[in-house]
């Protein structure tokens, strides 16, 4: 169980990244990586940096990312419990 959970978390943050690397891609013009990434707000729903597509990008891979941090979490958990156990 504890290596499913490891499995389908570290596939979640691999489509994050996937999809953040995509993201990148629709940056509006003239727009450089460093001026879309390297902010103190990250660039985060911002339409005069990215387009819609790059917008829904970046909403999907925040979702994945969210989800993969979440079943990393839950897996050390469940091996805790595991480890702990009498």
């Amino acid at each position: 169980m504890i290596a499913l959970l490891l499995a389908a978390g570290l596939v979640s943050i691999t489509i994050a990244v996937v999809l953040e690397r995509r993201m990148q891609r629709h940056r509006q013009p003239g727009v450089t990586y460093r001026d879309a990434t390297l902010r103190k707000d990250g660039g985060w729903r911002r339409a005069d940096l990215f387009t819609p597509e790059g917008l829904a990008l970046q909403r999907r891979a925040a979702r994945f990312g969210w989800l993969g941090a979440a079943l990393l979490i839950l897996a050390l958990v469940v091996w805790i419990a595991f480890r702990v156990r009498p």
